[in-house]
């Protein structure tokens, strides 16, 4: 699913999903439906579209920074809500991804607004009460637990100052306080010298002393998963922003080159295997969404040699997933919010909601099979492949190749007009896109100027 396609989508499914349209771009609308879908159950906002018409926005980079500003200035106690510029249809919009609060009531100068069907309307008290005892299923209660023996000094001050910092920085932080204690107590962290779980697995010295579970280990897998040895290991056993950055330079320098050249060029391209911002997204997945009340849930990272697979305990919540490789656009619920919160506030964090999307997009963008997720027994597996995506070819495709020598060219009409009009143009575009996606024709020039030449690989015997 493409970015275009999420966004028609969340218009198409304007009646069954928690959707609100701002055509005109009116700041006290946006920021009071942001607050009622935080006191209620979460939404998505577009602005610059009515519902039915595409309105689009002015000067968008300057608006998302005003909505962002006005979000973390005004809304108490500060939540979490991506906001994002998107171009669509050749205009730019906003999309604004409101997490269902874990702070209920949260105020917009002083009142507490709520949604009603398709409205945001000021709440009563009796709305209010009724809110704040309905339970979040799927919210876990364990990083606010104390975690026993353990001291405001069992915490790395400098990663609490550096959170701080980025918050600020970000244009997150101008309503957090900015010393590490009552930092911390703001979000629920520490508590009259308690300090909670989620505070030591994020900023601990050493969380493994407390917490054992919250360790990571890295396994390079040459002869899979029966093979008698491991070629490399490595466990971790930090707080999660060390323990992201040492995974992440794992794979920056660890993990196999490609090298690639070009039909038409001498020249070398190489990039990794994997799409590294993938890779990053997966890690940060498994660590904010893993089940850490789970005491043998450590994250285990499994690297093979024409895959990589990441498990964490817990299970992708039931509705996203459709299949092993597609999904349904979701609306992201945190199982540890506070967690997430530090992810967020350290910029690590970006567009929620559509994270297993960019995770596929990725990866397809690589030329690479699409990733599988299994999610079951209490756990989910994520696996990224590093073997390219099977392409898909069929008997016209096979004729109409053939008849090429290398380096002839043709066009799109070439291809219909070559089977006499019995394909329409749709099918026609599809059918080069296959070729040109399996490397046997590559596309040169724009709009219809647009042609093609076949290159020098060969084409498979038979179609399929």
């Amino acid at each position: 699913m493409s970015k275009n396609t999420f966004i028609a989508e969340l218009i198409k499914q304007y009646d069954n999903f928690p959707v609100s349209f701002i055509a005109d771009y009116d700041l006290m609308s946006i920021i009071s439906t942001v607050c009622a879908f935080l006191n209620t159950d979460g939404g998505w906002i577009i602005v610059g579209h009515s519902g039915k018409k595409l309105v689009g926005l002015e000067n968008i980079k300057q608006k998302s920074a005003e909505v962002k500003n006005q979000i973390a200035e005004k809304i108490i106690p500060q939540p979490l809500v991506y906001v994002q510029d998107e171009h669509y249809q050749k205009k730019d919009l906003l999309l604004i991804n409101v997490l269902k609060g874990t702070r209920q009531p949260y105020s917009f100068e002083g009142k507490n607004y709520i949604r009603k069907g398709n409205k945001s309307t000021i709440a009563n008290p009796d709305e209010i009460s009724l809110l704040l005892r309905r339970p979040n299923e799927f919210v876990s209660t364990w990083e606010k637990l104390t975690t026993i023996d353990a001291a405001i000094e069992d915490l790395v001050q400098g990663e609490i100052k550096k959170t701080i910092s980025d918050a600020n920085k970000l244009g997150r932080g101008k309503s957090l306080p900015d010393d590490p204690e009552n930092f911390l107590n703001y979000f629920q962290l520490f508590d009259n010298s308690a300090v909670k779980n989620g505070a030591v697995v994020v900023f601990g010295k050493d969380p493994i002393k407390f917490l054992p579970q919250c360790r990571i280990r890295l396994a390079v897998m040459p002869h899979g998963k029966t093979g008698s040895r491991y070629e490399d290991s490595l466990i971790i056993e930090d707080h999660l922003f060390k323990a992201f950055e040492q995974v992440h330079n794992y794979f920056k320098q660890q993990l196999p080159m490609v090298s690639e050249f070009k039909e038409d060029d001498w020249s070398r391209s190489d990039h990794e295997r994997y799409p590294l911002e993938a890779l990053d997204e997966a890690i940060v997945n498994a660590m904010v969404h893993r089940d850490y009340g789970d005491i043998s849930g450590e994250v285990s990272i499994n690297i093979y040699r024409d895959k990589i697979e990441i498990i964490n305990s817990g299970e992708i919540p039931e509705g996203i997933l459709k299949n092993k490789s597609s999904f349904e656009i979701y609306h992201a619920v945190f199982r540890n919010p506070m967690i997430a919160h530090m992810f967020f506030l350290r910029g690590k964090m970006e567009k929620k909601g559509r994270g297993l999307l960019l995770i596929k997009n990725r990866c397809t963008e690589y030329g690479l099979k699409a990733p599988e997720w299994v999610t079951q027994n209490g756990y989910t597996a994520l696996t990224l492949y590093g073997i390219p995506k099977p392409v898909s070819i069929n008997d016209r495709m096979l004729d109409f190749g053939r008849r090429l020598r290398t380096g002839e060219q043709f066009s799109r009409e070439d291809y219909e007009q070559y089977f006499k009009d019995q394909i329409s143009e749709k099918t026609a575009r599809n059918d080069i896109s296959s070729l040109e996606s399996g490397g046997w024709v590559k596309k040169f020039g724009k709009g219809p100027s647009t042609k093609y030449t076949r290159t020098n690989k060969e084409l498979p015997d038979i179609a399929g």
